[in-house]
């Protein structure tokens, strides 16, 4: 048994295999009329992000107690099953259905500890009808006609799903609160928690559109749960009865985790790297080509061989990211300005650069054109910059893509120009 934790991205980048925890089969003493709603004590769980990809932006859940009867129940808005009919489907076509449930708290809190997550808990100050409104809602959501909800990693996950119920118990004073800027942008804000993966980091911020490049709210940034988390603890409201209070009595860190660095303030910059492994391909290609050009099998098979795989690697990217923009339900990937450096017409030099490493005629010629119309392409992604409402921070894609495609261009032409040189009849002296 394990449970999700906080992640909605596209199907490729996204090995999510975990299992639902099943909703306990008595219901809690607060759904059967036998809990006083001032025995009653709520309170947010935050859980800091893990070693799996799928735990790197932490997790919320709400647990609600009776200190009378001695019952605590963890509730959970982050379980699915890949057991369901069609979820990988779904799941490719970003359909992904969550659901909420419940257990023990004494058996959710140790299984979160094992993993070496740090773990906080807040006390909610809330007036007990409220308390007791919040647990029965929660004792309403699990049930089986209504624990299920189509998740979406911006916009209702576990931590929105909790921000939410919370905001309604204050009377909206949470919303109003966190309704001013944020700090950053959605993307901003994910790259935080990518901090020493910069492959992820790359393959994440390639398949998502300009549409999380704007300035968020702070209530906006609250999909993360260290978010809600700090929103919390910062509030003050005015209860039912008129009584101005912090909405959080105390906070205790239920486990510290061991040997894991902090979530960075600001995401890391991995733009040298990107540059400097574009720029390394690109000249090996123009390198190759240059080659290519003085004749012979094993330079036209080398450099033709390279061309290939770049082609492919490159192609199946862009056609991946074509058929994400277009006929699925992954919304973030709509709009994606970087079908401009890659996309499926990327997959013609295949069969081009087969071409040339076996030595047909004419084939470098088509090759070099190729690469350079996907050159103008890719240049023409950046000149999009110049337009406020076509920006996209693709800064980062461009970097490793935009050299490969300018040094594969001149590798053909490179190769022509050479070809031609050695092919003209030498002048006789004098």
């Amino acid at each position: 048994m394990r449970r999700c934790s906080l992640l909605r991205l596209p199907a490729a980048a996204l090995p999510l295999l975990l299992a639902a925890l099943p909703s306990p089969a008595a219901p809690a003493p607060w759904a059967e009329g036998r809990s006083r709603a001032e025995d009653l004590v709520v309170k947010l769980v935050t859980v800091e992000p893990g070693d799996p990809l799928y735990s790197w932006w932490g997790h919320s859940a709400l647990i609600v107690e009776d200190r009378q009867l001695g019952v605590s129940r963890f509730y959970n808005y982050g379980l699915f099953s890949i057991q369901k009919e069609d979820f990988v489907r779904n799941f490719i076509q970003g359909r992904l259905w969550f659901e909420v449930g419940a257990a023990a708290t004494a058996r959710e809190l140790p299984a979160y500890r094992a993993d070496n997550r740090t773990i906080r808990i807040q006390t909610l100050v809330l007036a007990p009808e409220r308390r007791l409104t919040m647990a029965r809602f929660l004792e309403w959501n699990i049930l089986p006609e209504n624990r299920a909800y189509q998740y979406d990693h911006y916009r209702d996950n576990c931590a929105t799903r909790v921000r939410d119920l919370i905001d309604r118990m204050v009377d909206g004073r949470l919303a109003a609160a966190a309704a001013v800027p944020g700090s950053g942008t959605l993307r901003e804000q994910t790259r935080r928690f990518t901090a020493g993966h910069p492959v992820m980091n790359w393959l994440l911020m390639f398949l998502m559109s300009g549409g999380i490049d704007h300035p968020v709210s702070r209530w906006e940034e609250m999909f993360l749960p260290m978010e809600l988390e700090r929103n919390v603890a910062d509030l003050s409201y005015t209860d039912p009865q008129g009584r101005k209070r912090a909405l959080v009595s105390g906070e205790v860190t239920y486990f510290e985790a061991a040997d894991r660095e902090p979530v960075p303030a600001r995401p890391p910059s991995y733009g040298l790297p990107a540059l400097g492994l574009g720029a390394l391909l690109g000249l090996a290609a123009a390198g190759l080509g240059w080659w290519r050009g003085k004749g012979g099998r094993a330079a036209r098979a080398l450099s033709g061989s390279f061309e290939v795989l770049l082609g492919l690697a490159l192609g199946l990217a862009g056609t991946i990211l074509a058929y994400m923009s277009l006929f699925t339900d992954h919304t973030v990937t709509y709009g994606n300005r970087n079908l401009f450096l890659v996309n499926p017409l990327t997959l013609a030099v295949v069969p081009l650069a087969v071409a040339v490493a076996a030595g047909a005629r004419g084939a470098g010629r088509w090759l070099a054109g190729l690469w350079s119309l996907l050159t103008a392409l890719a240049l023409a992604s950046l000149a999009l910059q110049l337009f406020p409402m076509l920006r996209q921070d693709n800064w980062l894609a461009a970097a490793t893509l935009l050299p490969i495609q300018v040094g594969c261009a001149a590798a053909g032409w490179a190769a022509e120009l050479r070809g031609r040189a050695a092919a003209r009849p030498a002048r006789p002296p004098g």
